[in-house]
């Protein structure tokens, strides 16, 4: 392979290892995976029931506000009956009054309601905490163990940062700047192995490895022998010669 062909090659394998690498910094680890995953599960649930519990209690005390407001209502229209005039303004009154209890009795049972909701949702989030507690002590150990694993991965990081740069530097601006627009256009996958198919009784067809477009002869000779710095005329990628099986 020539100098700029192999230095490209390793390029793109060492930025493939720096976006893996910092993938791991960023997430968690396989190992981790399924305690994380119940972790926040979990966690997500005591959440929920939180969030029922402040609901209900907001509910409540919309509840016992009304209630407050409805009973001196009650207690100003009672006033009034002493200043009725007639029949008329007495049945009003009344009627205006049973509307009044009636809207005091819908308070009391919506602020009883939400006060067992307030309670069934505290005393099940109690429940789930509890329960939580030895789930939380794994995870924290989990996370432990990830922080204690992260200074090695950040050591591959910062090698593999310092041999990209290595490589970049080697290259010719143009080749770099080709390098950098197809590899940011192909998010990433700049390079196509060069693949041969075997056919019976003929000669063999060469084609792209990434769209399965078929090279030329002449085309797969360049990159093979010469090795040619050649994209693909469809997807544009740098083709490269595939290491044999």
């Amino acid at each position: 392979m020539s100098d700029h062909l192999e230095t490209i090659v390793s390029l793109q394998h060492h930025l493939t290892v720096e976006k893996e690498t910092e993938r791991q910094l960023a997430g968690i680890p396989a190992w981790m995976r399924d305690l994380h995953d119940e972790h926040s599960r979990a966690q997500a649930e005591i959440d929920a029931l939180h969030a029922v519990a402040q609901a209900a209690g907001q509910k409540r005390r919309a509840a016992e506000a009304g209630i407050a407001d409805t009973q001196e209502k009650l207690k100003h229209l009672q006033q009034q009956m002493s200043m009725v005039r007639n029949q008329r303004e007495y049945g009003a009154l009344l009627q205006e009054i049973d509307t009044a209890k009636a809207a005091l009795r819908r308070f009391e049972e919506e602020a009883l309601a939400a006060l067992e909701e307030t309670e069934n949702a505290e005393l099940a989030e109690a429940g789930k905490k509890e329960a939580f507690a030895g789930l939380a002590a794994r995870y924290q150990e989990g996370l432990a163990r990830w922080e204690e694993e992260k200074p090695a991965l950040r050591a591959v990081l910062a090698t593999t940062r310092e041999t990209i740069a290595t490589l970049r530097a080697s290259l010719t601006p143009a080749l770099r700047s080709q390098f950098e627009r197809i590899y940011e256009r192909t998010k990433g996958e700049a390079l196509a192995p060069l693949r041969r198919t075997e056919r019976v009784g003929g000669p063999s067809l060469w084609h792209c490895g990434h769209c399965n477009y078929q090279v030329r002869p002449q085309v797969a000779v360049e990159i093979r022998s010469a090795r040619a710095l050649v994209q693909c005329e469809s997807c544009k990628r740098l083709l490269y010669p595939e290491p044999a099986s």
